[in-house]
């Protein structure tokens, strides 16, 4: 197991087995985890395949909305963007928790562009089952939504609503039924009982002690959704877990997108060195490791074969900069203008006619996705890992590919080769796994 397939699987493996795990984030992932150790085993190939297959279809999906909204070849550059961000990858290659939401939120979305509303709503339901997180998603839709209806509102506020409500109600009953089958604790109590047995002798004189003790345990248990929202919304608030270690670079949301501390090898990213550990200590903040020992003979040697920092792509992650000025400019000399170009005949099928409306739903899920991780960088903590950049990616793949198709077609053309053709190179130059001494 790496990074947190060490606390996923155990919970995959008990949601098999009929135990409640990890109540702190929703149930999908670790259901879908548990199909396929059920039916590829309890290993590597049972873990991971699932969330291979699921990475592959949400790429997929993902190609469909940046066709709809920019046609080839900016919608093939979008989609080789993403999936060359080696954070992003890896997640896809190994058994946590996002791919789930990824696959479910953008298939709604998909949905929802083709007029298909019931099965979008249903989709987005099932996106917030498996991840927190898709609220975000489902807020820049909801954005998007209300500007292209904003001449009828009305009837487009009623759609809306209906969809909310779908989307809840598949939410509550799928978590209701979680719950109820699995009762997770948000609680547990452990109390502790001395018993103090005084023995006496003929004459009733004490001449010794004994001493017993027992627990019990009490569980306060999760038996509906709002509880069990509740739950979830105290864990990660202010009030809940507190991640209190050493600075380090990518405890701050800034440092994801700036080079302040310094470019490129701060400890969020990956060294080429062998620096990990110095005087036992590690000097550069672990991702993924395996260790390994190896006994021959009666010696044994350690290694630490695989030794992964979270490494950003930069030619994606500073991307975020190019992508924000092109949406700002687009919104704002957008007015009126049809579709970037040469948008597909799909668009106008969803009420997205003009450049306007594309760059409205691209930001709001930049915003949405990115700012929430900045203002914990600023009000409550540091955070614990960088790789909660990943929810922002598919609007920063978004983003920077309607900028570079803002300028003149030549221009714009080979701005997004050599874009891509850097995110190749910096996927080719982090991804290989350098041994370690």
């Amino acid at each position: 197991m790496i990074f947190d397939e060490a606390h996923y699987v155990p919970a995959s493996v008990a949601t098999l087995n009929g135990i409640a795990a990890n109540a702190e984030h929703p149930p999908l992932p670790k259901i879908i985890g548990a199909i396929g150790i059920a039916l590829l085993g309890n290993n590597w190939f049972g873990w991971r395949f699932p969330s291979v297959l699921m990475e592959l279809a949400f790429l997929y999906i993902f190609y469909l909305i940046a066709k709809r909204f920019f046609g080839d070849p900016w919608a093939l550059g979008a989609t080789m963007l993403l999936g060359l961000d080696t954070v992003f990858f890896i997640h896809g290659g190994t058994l946590l928790i996002d791919m789930p939401m990824f696959l479910f939120g953008f298939l709604a979305v998909e949905l929802y562009f083709r007029k298909h509303y019931v099965l979008s709503a249903a989709s987005m339901g099932l996106a917030f089952t498996a991840r927190e997180m898709s609220i975000f998603l489902f807020a820049a839709l909801g954005i998007y939504h209300l500007y292209v209806n904003r001449k009828s509102l009305k009837p487009g506020l009623k759609l809306g609503l209906r969809y909310t409500l779908i989307a809840l109600l598949i939410f509550g009953v799928l978590m209701e039924a979680y719950d109820l089958g699995y009762q997770p604790a948000q609680a547990i109590s452990v109390t502790n009982s001395v018993n103090a047995n005084i023995v006496l002798n003929a004459t009733g004189k004490p001449i010794t002690t004994i001493y017993s003790t027992s627990a019990s345990t009490s569980k306060d248990l999760i038996l509906n959704p709002i509880q069990h929202v509740l739950f979830i919304v105290h864990y990660h608030g202010p009030g809940g877990i507190i991640i209190n270690e050493p600075y380090a670079p990518y405890q701050f949301a800034w440092n994801w997108i700036l080079p302040f501390d310094p470019v490129p090898y701060n400890g969020t990213y990956y060294s080429p060195d062998p620096i990990g550990n110095v005087n036992g200590i590690d000097s550069a903040p672990t991702y993924f490791r395996v260790d390994v020992a190896v006994t021959t003979g009666g010696v044994t040697n350690h290694y630490t074969p695989i030794w992964y920092h979270a490494q950003a792509n930069l030619a994606l992650w500073y991307a975020f900069w190019p992508a924000l000025i092109g949406l700002v400019y687009a919104i704002y000399r957008g007015k009126g203008r049809r579709e970037v170009e040469s948008v597909t005949e799909h668009a106008s099928e969803v009420g997205a006619k003009d450049l306007r409306s594309t760059s409205i739903f691209i930001l709001s899920g930049l915003i949405l996705n990115y700012v929430p991780w900045l203002a914990l960088s600023v009000l409550v903590r540091r955070i614990g890992f960088n790789y909660y950049m990943i929810y922002t990616l598919p609007f920063v793949a978004l983003g920077v590919v309607l900028a570079w198709k803002l300028l003149p077609e030549r221009i714009g053309k080979v701005a997004l080769f050599l874009n891509v053709l850097l995110a190749l190179g910096f996927f080719i130059w982090f991804f290989p796994v350098h041994p370690m001494p």
